[in-house]
C-alpha cells in the first residue's frame, strides 16, 4: 500500500465517480480502476460498489475513508512542519541572556522576532556571561547575548548594540545637580558593580571606565545582578556605571541617572553562538540580530 493509493481512494469518495476522481487525478479511468482494485486486493475486503450508474462506498469503505483522510492529514502536516523546520520558518531555540539585555534591547528584539517568526519555541534562560559560554561549549543553549570580549575559534559572534555608559546615583547625591559628572568626583563613593566572571565582560569594562575617569584604586561592591546595583543606589549604599537604556527602562524611586564627562565609554552587547553549529531557526535569528544592529 503506497501513499497514492490512500489519496486515489479518498478523492473517489468525494466524487463517487470514477471518470471525475481519474480527472482530478489527472490519470486515466481505467488506471484509477487497476489502483482501486490493487487496494482491495491488498486490504481483502471491498472498499466500493461499482454499478453502470453509481459508485457507493461499502461499509469497510466508510470506514477506511475516515482513517485514510486522517492519515493523509497527517502526513502533509508533517510535510509542512517540516519545510518550515527546514526554512527555519518553525523549531525551538534556546536563548542565554544577561540580565541587561532584559532591561533593554530582548523585548523588542522578541517582539520582532516573534511578528516574523511564530512558530519558533523560545526559551529565554537568563544567566551570566561565563554560564553562557560554558553552555554554549556544552550545546545547552544556541545562542548568548551578553557583554563580552572573548577570542575563541570555537566560537562566532554579532555586536548587537553599543550603549553608552552613564552613571546611577542616589536622588539628592551632591554630583547629580550637575549635568555631566566627572568620575574623578565620585572616588571616595562605593561602586556597585557586577561580579567578576570567568570570562572578561562587564566588570572588567567598568573597572577600565573607571581607571580611564581618574579612579584608580575604587572601593567596590559586587552584586550578582546590574539591576540589583540601581536598587542598592536608591538605597544610598553606592553609585553605579550603567549602559545608557537604564535611564529609559530602569527607572527606580530614590535613583538618577546622569551622563558621564569627558570621553564616553561604551557597552556592546553581542550574540554568541557556536561556528560549527548554525541550524536555520538560529540563522534565522541571528539575520534579526544583524537588522537590529542596522536599525531596520
Amino acid at each position: 500500500m503506497e501513499i497514492r493509493h490512500l489519496r486515489y481512494f479518498c478523492v473517489l469518495a468525494e466524487q463517487l465517480h470514477f471518470t471525475k476522481a481519474a480527472l482530478l487525478l489527472n490519470v486515466a479511468q481505467p488506471a484509477l480502476s487497476h489502483q482501486i482494485k490493487q487496494l482491495e486486493d491488498e486490504l481483502g475486503t471491498q472498499l466500493v460498489e461499482r454499478t453502470n450508474r453509481r459508485v457507493r462506498l461499502t461499509e469497510a469503505g466508510e470506514v477506511f475513508l475516515a482513517r485514510a483522510t486522517r492519515i493523509l492529514e497527517q502526513i502533509d502536516q508533517a510535510a509542512r512542519e517540516t519545510a518550515r523546520v527546514g526554512q527555519g520558518d518553525a523549531g525551538s531555540l534556546v536563548i542565554g541572556v544577561v540580565s541587561t539585555a532584559v532591561c533593554s534591547i530582548l523585548p523588542e528584539l522578541l517582539r520582532s522576532f516573534r511578528r516574523e517568526s511564530p512558530h519558533i519555541a523560545i526559551d529565554i534562560r537568563e544567566m551570566e556571561p561565563g554560564e553562557q559560554v560554558e553552555a554554549l561549549r556544552k550545546e545547552t543553549i544556541d545562542i548568548g547575548l551578553l557583554f563580552l570580549s572573548i577570542q575563541d575559534p570555537a566560537l562566532d559572534s554579532v555586536l548587537v548594540s553599543r550603549e553608552r555608559l552613564i552613571v546611577a546615583l542616589p536622588t539628592g547625591h551632591r554630583a547629580a545637580s550637575a549635568g555631566k559628572v566627572r568620575l574623578r568626583e565620585l572616588e571616595a563613593e562605593t561602586f556597585l558593580i557586577p561580579r567578576q566572571q570567568s570570562v572578561p565582560g562587564f566588570h572588567e569594562l567598568v573597572l577600565n571606565t573607571l581607571r580611564a575617569g581618574g579612579v584608580t584604586s575604587p572601593r567596590l561592591q559586587p552584586t550578582r545582578l546590574l539591576q540589583t546595583a540601581v536598587f542598592l543606589v536608591a538605597g544610598g549604599l553606592g553609585v553605579a556605571v550603567v549602559p545608557e537604556s537604564f535611564q529609559q527602562h530602569l527607572r527606580v524611586r530614590g535613583c538618577v541617572y546622569r551622563e558621564l564627562a569627558g570621553n564616553p565609554s561604551h557597552a556592546d552587547l553581542i550574540g554568541l553562538w557556536r561556528r560549527d553549529n548554525v541550524p536555520p531557526v538560529l540563522r534565522r535569528f541571528i539575520q534579526q540580530l544583524n537588522r537590529v544592529r542596522a536599525g531596520t
